[in-house]
């Protein structure tokens, strides 16, 4: 059988969020069944030099190494999707690079139903970058059936049947060995009776201006830690991580740069609530992890959460600390209740999509 060589061109980790642990789990499969993965990192830690990806220093960098990567034979894989103008940009760069050499690249389109510029009404002065990315490319994949119709109503000319709605979550996510937590979590949770968890990024999207009031009101029995603290994102949110750093001081809640997958299932394990604040997700993966490890889910309404997922009115501080206290008043009845969600092997089922010649 000969080798295919598939170019993932996204985020890997560190950190291990959704669509870095996808690519890993992606190139650890196809790596499995004798082909050949190679990842071109163009996530936070990109610039850093290490073996398990290629580094990406500058924009002429990035396009130098996809021709590269094409002159080797590589078919490109490219992770997007429309929250920001960066990264369509990026994608259309890699989208280019696979036409103009003969051989259009595949796609993972990430995220929700609504997002700053998807579906078409959002778009505004970004629609010909996002529409150029849908019409170029050779499959796009997506997280489900009523994405894959609002990609394919995007413009003239998407074919709806390049569009293949795929899960994002898979078995493989589940797979953890216990870890010792850092020691200021353990410090911290130990004081406390009840642990609420979020993941969050200091970027547009995350609600952090509701998070930080909640967190401001939470009652004292719960503590909260917060994973995914890295670098601000976004300037404007500079007095809202600020405020979290106050909160952080004053014993409220505790801030985690990075956790690796199994020190967050770890610590997902131990959780009594797993809180979701994202509001323009798709069927979000921890959610899923959330929920399969046993804590009850409180998440901002998106009108795709799954069965068991307790919903509060985005941007409503108020609903917020509703939910959570009803919980917590009676915790065991909501974690008998939780349903355990299906979970199947979609990466295989990706990888299957990327290896089919039509």
């Amino acid at each position: 059988m000969k080798k295919k060589k598939i170019l993932e061109i996204g985020p890997y980790p560190p950190p291990e969020t959704g669509w870095s642990v996808r690519i890993k789990q992606v190139k650890i499969q196809i790596e499995q069944t004798g082909h050949i993965c190679t990842v071109l990192n163009t996530g936070v830690n990109r610039k850093i030099k290490a073996s398990q990806y290629v580094d990406v220093q500058n924009g002429i960098d990035y396009l130098l190494k996809l021709i590269f990567f094409r002159i080797k034979g590589y078919h490109f894989h490219i992770h997007g999707n429309a929250q920001a103008v960066k990264g369509p940009v990026l994608c259309l760069m890699a989208n280019l690079v696979a036409l103009l050499t003969f051989r259009r690249a595949a796609m993972t389109f990430h995220g929700g139903y609504t997002q700053l510029y998807f579906p078409r009404k959002n778009a505004g002065s970004v629609y010909w970058l996002i529409y150029s990315n849908f019409l170029m490319a050779r499959k796009i994949i997506c997280n489900d059936p009523e994405i894959k119709r609002r990609i394919s109503s995007y413009g003239w000319a998407i074919d709806p049947d390049k569009i293949y709605p795929i899960q994002a979550f898979s078995t493989q996510y589940l797979s953890y060995e216990t870890t010792l937590l850092p020691e200021k979590i353990v410090d911290y949770i130990r004081r406390k009776k009840y642990l609420i968890i979020s993941y969050l990024a200091v970027r547009h999207g995350f609600d952090l201006d509701v998070l930080t009031e909640f967190i401001q009101h939470c009652p004292d029995q719960a503590g909260v830690v917060l994973t995914g603290v890295g670098k601000v994102e976004d300037s404007k949110l500079e007095p809202v991580y600020q405020a979290l750093l106050d909160l952080e001081k004053a014993g409220k809640t505790v801030l985690v740069e990075s956790l690796s997958h199994d020190e967050f299932l770890t610590l997902m394990h131990r959780a009594d609530i797993y809180l979701r604040t994202h509001y323009s997700d798709g069927v979000s993966s921890s959610v899923l992890e959330a929920l399969s490890c046993g804590a009850v889910v409180v998440a901002s309404e998106n009108n795709r959460r799954p069965e068991g997922v307790i919903a509060y009115e985005p941007g409503n501080a108020e609903d917020l600390l509703e939910k959570i206290t009803t919980v917590l008043a009676d915790m065991a009845q909501f974690k008998a209740g939780i349903p355990k969600p299906k979970i199947i092997d979609t990466v295989s089922e990706e990888i299957q999509v990327l290896f089919d010649e039509k």
